[in-house]
């Protein structure tokens, strides 16, 4: 069982239609310096610019690396100081990133980096030229440390991978427990427009507002609480230290810069882990209990209906329609737009053959009367966004109490003696910022 592997953190946000457990919207998401003709292979992670060596003996490994380089490399009669900085950081990153690859993640497994030169945006690393990282790449090719493929036209990422020689020298490190840090600065309100129909989404730069300085303040203090904590997937400590980040979306590239679709938080290894490995999770030296809204989707709805909460399991009393069918096929319906022509593959696979579109919107319809108006409308990014809001409210609580508490979409993992406390935090939450008292069920 490979753990810790983030392949999916950074290669989408769990937006598209629907994957089963919780609900999505299309089209699908990727991380947030991806672009549509930029994407790497399915064994490929994506290069973290914002990795650093966090141990003395990887620190003294991307040392003595720069120097081979400095050494080997014709360099100008006079040089800016910052520009070695800059040079000594780069080489920095991509020591760590090769580590990462060669501790956290399968064998053959491969760091993508885009070659694309663009204008620097908040998303980007200060002083992290794409031109200093590709001429890095080159002298450590040149030194025998990593193999590289260049990208190819239509995907301008390259990938590399490091040597026998690059395995060599770490295999005779000793590392420590979190070999890997992560400079400070990176963005954690991340702002997305829809291009079209099934293509990723474009990442827009924004102008701060109150409203973005504020929701930034909290996601700053919910990372560094949680990187105070400990905690540990069947015994290890995360390759990397946390962080979290919001993700809102806009309707089209031109639109006005608004935060009030979406906002899901993303980012942390657990939110891929499956159910089944879940005992393995253990926060400050306690398995975890695993505490979740009920119903949260359908139920943010009839609220936002101005209805009395569904009564009773809103995705079973549909005769013949599994409820996995149901719940996947609810959601769809309250996040696209239009009348929905076909089922999307999952639901189709759930529901059966004698399932089309126009029979289950009716028979969800039939269920929910109070709700049928609102299929098709596009609602679903809003009541991401309530979601959102009161996942955040909770875990400031519980922060403010000193539990740490690791978010899902619509709940929350936190140490089992907590449990209660976290209970209460997320009931308390659902009322102050959407108007009622959600049910919390503590899963397993």
């Amino acid at each position: 069982m490979m753990l810790f592997d983030d392949r999916l953190d950074n290669m989408g946000d769990d937006s598209s239609v629907p994957q089963g457990s919780r609900p999505s919207c299309r089209p699908a998401d990727h991380s947030a310096d991806r672009d549509d003709d930029d994407q790497p292979t399915s064994r490929d992670i994506h290069h973290d610019p914002w990795l650093t060596p966090a141990c003395p003996a990887l620190q003294t490994l991307a040392a003595t690396v720069f120097e081979d380089i400095e050494h080997n490399s014709p360099t100008p009669p006079r040089q800016r100081r910052d520009a070695t900085e800059r040079r000594r950081a780069i080489t920095g990153n991509l020591i760590a990133s090769l580590a990462l690859l060669l501790l956290y993640h399968p064998a053959g497994t491969r760091l993508a980096i885009s070659a694309r030169n663009g204008p620097t945006t908040r998303y980007d690393r200060p002083r992290f030229s794409r031109e200093v990282v590709t001429k890095l790449i080159g002298s450590m090719e040149a030194l025998g440390l990593i193999i590289r493929q260049r990208g190819r036209r239509g995907n301008q990422r390259s990938t590399i991978e490091p040597t026998p020689r690059f395995r060599d020298l770490m295999a005779g490190l000793k590392l420590g427990t979190r070999p890997i840090g992560r400079a400070a600065g990176a963005e954690t309100i991340i702002l997305k427009a829809f291009t079209g129909r099934g293509r990723s989404k474009l990442l827009l730069d924004y102008a701060d507002t109150p409203e973005t300085i504020a929701m930034r303040a909290d996601m700053t203090a919910i990372n560094a609480f949680l990187r105070e904590a400990d905690i540990k997937l069947d015994g290890r400590p995360p390759p990397v230290p946390v962080l979290l980040t919001r993700r809102f979306q806009i309707e089209h590239p031109d639109a006005p810069h608004t935060f009030d679709q979406h906002g899901r938080l993303y980012g942390g290894f657990w939110m891929n882990l499956p159910k089944t490995q879940r005992h393995l999770l253990a926060v400050n030296g306690e398995e975890v209990a695993d505490l979740d809204f009920t119903a949260m989707f359908p139920q943010l709805a009839y609220l936002e209906a101005g209805a009395a909460l569904s009564q009773g399991d809103p995705y079973s009393g549909i005769e013949g329609l599994p409820r996995a069918a149901a719940k996947m096929g609810l959601s769809a319906l309250l996040c696209r737009r239009g009348a929905m022509r076909r089922l999307p593959s999952e639901v189709r696979e759930a529901a059966g053959k004698e399932w089309n579109a126009k029979r289950l919107s009716g028979a969800l319809a039939q269920r929910h009367p109070a709700i049928a108006s609102m299929f098709g409308t596009g609602l679903g990014l809003r009541l991401m966004f309530t979601e959102s809001r009161i996942l955040v409210e909770a875990l400031r609580t519980l922060m403010e109490r000193r539990v740490p508490a690791l978010p899902m979409h619509d709940g929350i993992m936190v140490p089992r003696s907590k449990a209660n406390q976290a209970v209460i935090a997320m009931i308390h939450a659902s009322e102050e910022i959407a108007g009622a008292r959600l049910p919390v069920v503590i899963k397993g």
